[in-house]
């Protein structure tokens, strides 16, 4: 680091340790001199919280409170523009630097810190107070972790804030809590609840009088505040400060000035954001554990949801009982409450009246179902909507308005996202990231767990599905539903055109694994916006472009049939709507349609016109890289519809179009082309040649897994064919190690030409296993894609009626739709046949089963392969 630098009008000088104002030395304590040094120092990058504690007190326990107090303090000197937060993860340092060095100013050292203000003489009447808990509360359901957690801390930090959303049980747990500690403490533990306090000066007195401290004469706040540290500067207890979220300023300098005066005094307080005070630890709640959504009832029973849900049920109703008959039902509700302790005993308050089936099915009416608690529970805490109201009312204006328009986005949504979606004229991107840093602070926006590991990985945020819900009332009761409903579909759409624009566009240099892990997250958003605007309110344009683009993503997760009817729904309209589409647009949905018709789920011609609309559009508009890649489709195409000699004058025109800078699996779409020709003109060497070739070219591109996979798939396919078993082996075996426990989803058909070559080499144990291992992966992407080689396994295992009927199913199949297949398909299903008719069987079986295979359906080939999965005999 340079003995200074410059940025704006400010000089840091890191030798002498000052910061400058235009020439002028600012006020700036060590710590935060110390944070300004570690973020310009890694301005390249997001500093997490973590790391910035470690850098600035080195070897000490702090909170979070300190490090937010250093960030304002050189906000206030910088300005708010530079320091950039990332909510829930850290900050980044994102002025500019100048080059030039700064020259040296004189000054005089920033002041000294105050002293903490003096005690004032304890007084005895309080020292014989007992406490003011009252009885004894029953046992926590699901919260035994949390609450050994909290009384270990409770133990080791002075000052401890429990922080979640509400409703999410913090008063609870710290009841609990507080009784369970009482004992430890001289004085014992002592109760304030300052839910009903509006007035953030009556705080002081309210806290005397539930300690039973008589007020001094004077009774300005202030003053109550010193004499109540006076009195407890000699005592040993337990001070619960409960429900501070809207008393938050206050609370805070309450709290901390008992704390700092009072040696002998722990406070332990609820809240729904951060007291945000030095020496503060927080304690964040998580919502209840959940089972998962097909748990049985011994396993659902043991998370804590479930088991506070079946309690409350059974207080409300004696009847009831958690059984096979309504576990499903119980999980659901569980899971849609997100876990929510109030919600799901207010949800199990109504059983009695409604049973746990219409329950579950009135759910999406939540804030009236879920009304009716107990009469002792705070009135806030009587019904959901209550509750949500309250911690609604403490916002600001603008924290409002962003939360509901937050509640737009479905599960889940990245910073830059809200950002475009939730600003408008009033409201800027940094109005939008201080409100959302400001909700992430209340609990009513979740910050996704992340691996810390990953620093570059940013954070997604998420709406509990019952502030979601609210958000949406509240969304409606503004009249502004439809607009931002048509706003998250204009964000997805530009999000999801500028991803694939770096992935396939004409500067695309975007790897796969960067692509897929930038958009796979946002596939709930991309099917949420395309449902409003392919409807009849939407607007099409926007459905056709939002459609094309995330097209490659839903087909990488095996979305393929969902994928296939959304773009064949809109080729229908493209041309024939009454609202013009943009020819781009238009171009990448019949690109992607092109692409899927090599999946056998579409007739080949429409496939074949998707392919040539959209070559057409690319040479018109001049984009030669996608207009290449669309070329390489339709060679694919011509080589499916038997036309292989029209395929290969295709790739003349690729050639001419490549170009040497071309990123490796851009290029090596031609070389896939030229196998798929191969093949079908039988040129099987030829065609293990170019996929050498094809697959060395894939290992040196960075970040290319599917690419990677595709050559894979074709090079042990090839490897099959010419009778090298050993290797297609070594080769699916090397391909699935390396993809882990994803490769069985990843790599269908490697794993397809795996079991082929296992079966063709006599290990016919080896390809039962692997039958049974692949074929829930196989039944994602549909059966028919693997029916020849999983009716040739059958063959070769022995099932000969079985392979009959698969292997006629798939062929009546793809007659009827006019599908063509894959040119190795050819020579598998010839394999298959032969060995059914060498098959010590009669003619009239044969026919009899290639009869019932032709009237057979995906499903019924899926049941007959099921029953050779779990060993039964074929018939």
């Amino acid at each position: 680091m340079p003995e200074a630098v410059r940025f704006g009008t400010f000089e840091v000088q890191t030798t002498s340790r000052r910061v400058l104002a235009a020439g002028v030395p600012a006020a700036l304590g060590a710590r935060a001199f110390d944070l300004l040094l570690a973020l310009i120092e890694r301005r390249d990058r997001m500093v997490s919280k973590h790391e910035l504690m470690d850098i600035v007190w080195p070897g000490q326990v702090v909170e979070e409170g300190n490090l937010h107090v250093q960030v304002s303090s050189l906000r206030k000197l910088l300005g708010p523009s530079a320091i950039s937060t990332i909510p829930g993860r850290g900050y980044r340092f994102v002025a500019a630097l100048d080059d030039a060095e700064p020259a040296a100013h004189e000054g005089a050292e920033g002041p000294a810190p105050p002293p903490l203000s003096e005690r004032s003489e304890p007084s005895q009447q309080a020292t014989r107070l007992p406490g003011n808990l009252g009885a004894q509360r029953a046992p926590l359901l699901g919260r035994d972790s949390d609450l050994s957690a909290l009384l270990a801390l409770l133990e080791s930090r002075r000052l401890v804030t429990v922080v979640g959303a509400s409703g999410m049980g913090k008063t609870a747990l710290a009841q609990v809590a507080a009784q369970a500690s009482r004992g430890r403490w001289r004085d014992g533990a002592w109760w304030v609840d300052l839910a009903t306090v509006a007035d953030p000066a009556q705080l002081p007195l309210v806290v005397a009088q539930a300690l039973q401290i008589a007020p001094s004469a004077r009774a300005e706040s202030g003053s109550i505040t010193r004499h109540v540290q006076g009195v407890l500067a000699s005592m040993s207890l337990l001070l619960v400060l409960d429900n501070c979220e809207h008393l938050i300023d206050a609370a805070g300098a309450f709290a901390e000035g008992i704390v700092g005066h009072a040696s002998g005094v722990h406070v332990l307080a609820t809240s729904q954001e951060l007291l945000n005070v030095a020496d503060e630890a927080v304690f964040k709640l998580a919502p209840l554990s959940l089972p998962a959504a097909d748990a049985s009832p011994d396993v659902a029973v043991e998370c804590g949801a479930v088991r506070l849900f079946a309690l409350r049920a059974r207080s409300a109703d004696g009847r009831f009982v958690l059984d096979g008959s309504n576990v499903q039902a119980v999980v659901d509700i569980c899971r849609r409450l997100d876990g929510l302790p109030l919600a799901i005993e207010l949800a199990a308050a109504r059983v009695r009246l409604l049973g746990v089936q219409v329950l579950r099915d009135k759910l999406g009416e939540r804030f009236r179902v879920l009304t009716g608690g107990a009469r002792t529970a705070m009135r806030r805490h009587q019904t959901l909507r209550a509750a949500l109201d309250w911690s609604h009312g403490l916002l600001s204006a603008p924290e409002q308005r962003v939360l509901r328009r937050l509640g737009v986005f479905v599960g889940g949504f990245a910073l830059d996202l809200a950002q475009a979606l939730a600003q408008d004229e009033a409201t800027d991107e940094w109005a939008v990231l201080d409100a959302l840093g400001a909700l992430v602070d209340k609990s009513l926006v979740n910050v996704d767990a992340m691996d810390r590991a990953d620093a570059t990985e940013l954070p997604r945020y998420r709406l509990l599905e019952t502030t979601r819900a609210y958000a949406l009332e509240m969304l409606a009761a503004a009249g502004e539903t439809d607009a931002w409903i048509a706003r998250h579909a204009q964000v997805m759409c530009a999000f999801f055109e500028r991803q694939e624009e770096e992935r396939r566009g004409e500067q695309g240099t975007l790897g796969n694994v960067a692509y897929i892990r930038r958009t796979a997250p946002e596939l709930d958003n991309a099917r949420a916006a395309l449902d409003w605007a392919g409807g009849e309110s939407g607007d099409l344009d926007l459905a056709v472009g939002l459609a094309g683009a995330s097209a490659p993503v839903f087909n990488d997760h095996s979305f393929t049939v969902e994928t296939l009817d959304r773009l064949l729904s809109l080729r229908s309209r493209i041309d024939g709507g009454v609202k013009p589409v943009k020819p781009f647009r238009a171009a990448l949905v019949m690109n992607s349609l092109a692409g899927l018709g090599l999946s056998g789920r579409m007739p080949l011609a429409v496939a074949q016109d998707a392919a040539e609309y959209a070559e057409r559009c690319y040479r018109t508009l001049g984009l030669p890289r996608r207009q290449y890649l669309v070329l390489g489709l339709k060679a694919m195409l011509l080589t499916m519809a038997g036309v292989a000699r029209s395929a290969q004058a295709v790739l003349p025109v690729m050639r001419a179009l490549e170009g040497p800078a071309w990123t490796p699996w851009r290029r090596g779409q031609r070389l896939r082309a030229q196998v798929w020709i191969h093949l079908a003109q039988g040129e099987l060497e030829e065609a293990l040649a170019e996929c050498r070739e094809w697959r060395a070219l894939m290992l040196t591109a960075q970040g290319e897994r599917r690419s990677l996979i595709e050559s894979e798939s074709e090079f042990s396919r090839c490897l099959y064919l010419t009778a090298r078993h050993d290797e297609c082996i070594a080769l699916a075996r090397t391909a699935m190690a390396r993809e882990g426990s994803a490769s069985l989803g990843a790599l269908p058909q490697v794993a397809q030409n795996l079991m082929v070559s296992q079966a063709a080499s006599g290990r016919l144990a080896d390809a039962r296993q692997t039958l049974v291992e692949c074929f829930p992966a196989w039944r994602r992407n549909g059966v028919f894609a693997s029916s020849a080689a999983l009716a040739l396994v059958l063959a070769q295992l022995g099932s000969t009626a079985d392979a009959a009927r698969v292997g006629a199913a798939a062929i009546a199949y793809l007659r009827r739709a006019q599908i063509a297949r894959h040119p190795s398909m050819q020579h598998m299903n010839g394999r298959w046949q032969a060995l059914v008719a060498a098959a010590s069987c009669e003619p009239e079986d044969l026919a009899r089963w290639q009869r019932e295979g032709e009237a057979l359906d995906e499903a019924a080939i899926e049941a007959i392969c099921l029953r050779v999965v779990q060993g039964a005999p074929g018939r």
